[in-house]
């Protein structure tokens, strides 16, 4: 069974009260592998809290979260806030299979639209934190001649390069395979060269290095943060 057609399926006999019923992720896109699941957002009533519900369903593997939109409204301010849009990717791409009062449009116009908009410009110190973090990673790289540091920094610095690069282009923020997806539609040569060092330490330090150089350069000496915890 499709997709879409299993989702609708799942949302008449599972979620026939929702106020809407969406499905999204991989699986509607050019991305989708055999291992895809299908993700919904249910949208009900005033519930006590959101949840999220794994199961299976006519061949697929589900990824329910459910909310009421109260919940959802905070869910998805956090996510664009911190630059991390899973939950309104996933409303913005995906498609409508239950929609009891236009909720799911209405949803799905404003997750475009803010997604359009871009995430919110990088503060001075938030793009000197992420360049103090990366030198001081790319100094421990070249100091290590340990085979399992040198591996586990070397992934520290691919992740921090590519947030960094993504923050200074106030482009959005992704996890696992979704950063690696942010940063193609930000810059392909950029993302693929930086996938393809992860084995090679010098080509992963040149790489990290021309993303520094882009906000500023490395950032050593005379860097100080304020603790803002009060022990």
């Amino acid at each position: 069974m499709e997709p879409v057609a299993a989702a609708r399926l799942l949302a008449r006999e599972s979620y026939g009260d929702a106020l809407t019923v969406i499905v999204g992720g991989s699986v509607l896109t050019e991305h989708r592998t055999s291992t895809s699941d299908l993700d919904m957002v249910v949208v009900t009533g005033e519930r006590d809290s959101p949840c999220r519900h794994s199961l299976s369903w006519a061949g697929w593997p589900v990824e329910v979260l459910i909310h009421d939109e109260r919940t959802l409204a905070a869910y998805c301010a956090d996510n664009l806030a911190r630059r991390w849009p899973g939950i309104p990717r996933l409303i913005a791409g995906g498609a409508i299979v239950s929609d009891r009062c236009g909720l799911g449009g209405r949803l799905q116009a404003e997750m475009r639209h803010r997604l359009a908009e871009g995430p919110a410009a990088a503060s001075p110190a938030e793009l000197d934190a992420h360049r103090y973090e990366l030198t001081d990673l790319l100094d421990d790289l070249t100091g290590t001649d340990d085979p399992g540091e040198t591996a586990f920094i070397a992934c520290r610095i691919l992740t921090k390069t590519a947030q960094l690069a993504l923050l200074a282009a106030r482009h959005w923020q992704g996890n696992g395979k979704w950063m690696f997806r942010e940063l193609r539609d930000h810059d392909v040569a950029l993302a693929d060269r930086l996938a393809h060092a992860l084995s090679d330490t010098a080509q992963l330090s040149a790489v990290a290095g021309e993303v520094l150089d882009g906000v500023g350069g490395p950032l050593r000496e005379g860097y100080r943060v304020t603790d803002p915890r009060d022990p």
